[in-house]
């Protein structure tokens, strides 16, 4: 067994760690991208990075010029931006203290040299961020490496993962959500495939290319790519399942609604589904993981906890809070 605050702060370690390492690589992505853009003091592709990492309205309201170095501060140590690296890194590392007994050693110690990695920039990016960039994104991996090698499969490790297959099937399905229903946007389509690790994946499938809808449907179905909506939804149904036969039938709602939007994406046409309609297939899926993190913890978080929940998640750029799980678009 496992006691609620545990469950919550292990889910939510796994979502905060999705996050910090998606962000870092958006902003490495997309700072060497920035070296073939056109000289302007204002430069509209870090407006659409902004766009695509959902936050475009908050960084607009501080009243910032968008471009590469405002942008990469906002993303990265913004206190503003709740979404910000260091905020997330910051909040994984108080996660895992309070669960350090039921997490390998290096663990908390790999957590503690990324928050100190942060906190040696002073609250400044450098003129050339691309070696800090590397390097949260190197202690990022290390962190997985050390939960898929080091931790026991019990009730921690099946939150923790939880909380990055929830949290990469957002981000996914938010970057599949910008590709098809912005089409005059410049952004270059491999480049966004490589903020989801997914380039050579595509590339080996369709070789023939395609336009945004083809690869949409890609980033929904695949399989056989970790970071695929589908892949993440059977990744979190099977550690579901396996607490569900190991201690009892309370996340038996969660299942529902895992099951029931996998086998959805595993037997629908999701390419013709968003040529149709995509608003509302995206708004399906991203409602379904909103319900299956609203099921995790109502079985398994303290309700005394939900405050902090609420002000742990703020998913970037969304106004509107979760009713109780702080699961969100």
């Amino acid at each position: 067994m496992i006691l609620a605050r545990h469950a919550e702060a292990t889910f939510w370690a796994g979502r905060l760690l999705e996050r910090a390492e998606h962000t870092t690589r958006m902003l490495d992505i997309a700072t060497r991208d920035s070296m073939h853009f056109p000289a302007s003091p204002v430069q509209p592709e870090w407006q659409r990075l902004l766009d695509v990492m959902g936050v475009g309205q908050t960084f607009d309201g501080l009243g910032l010029v968008p471009d590469g170095a405002s942008v990469a501060q906002f993303l990265m140590l913004d206190e503003a931006n709740e979404g910000s690296v260091g905020r997330s890194i910051s909040q994984l590392r108080e996660n895992i203290r309070t669960v350090r007994d039921r997490v390998p050693v290096e663990l908390w110690e790999e957590a503690n040299r990324l928050l100190m990695t942060l906190r040696e920039v002073e609250g400044k990016l450098p003129p050339e961020p691309f070696e800090l960039y590397s390097t949260i994104r190197r202690r990022c991996h290390a962190l997985s490496g050390i939960v898929s090698e080091a931790m026991p499969r019990d009730e921690a490790f099946t939150f923790l993962v939880l909380g990055r297959m929830i949290e990469r099937a957002i981000i996914c399905s938010r970057t599949i959500r910008f590709l098809v229903l912005h089409p005059g946007h410049t952004l270059d389509e491999g480049s966004i495939l490589r903020t989801v690790s997914s380039l050579q994946a595509y590339r080996r499938r369709a070789r023939q290319g395609g336009d945004a809808y083809t690869l949409g449907a890609f980033l929904l179905q695949a399989d056989d790519v970790p970071r695929t909506v589908l892949s993440c939804l059977r990744r979190a149904d099977g550690r579901i399942q396996r607490l569900i036969q190991t201690t009892s039938n309370g996340l038996a709602p969660a299942a529902m609604v895992s099951g029931r939007l996998r086998s959805h994406l595993e037997y629908s046409n999701a390419e013709q589904e968003l040529r149709n309609n995509a608003w509302a297939l995206l708004d399906r899926v991203e409602g379904e993981l909103v319900a299956l993190t609203a099921a995790i913890a109502d079985y398994a978080f303290d309700p005394a906890q939900i405050p902090d929940m609420h002000s742990q998640f703020v998913r970037p750029g969304q106004a509107t809070q979760p009713n109780r799980s702080g699961g969100g678009r």
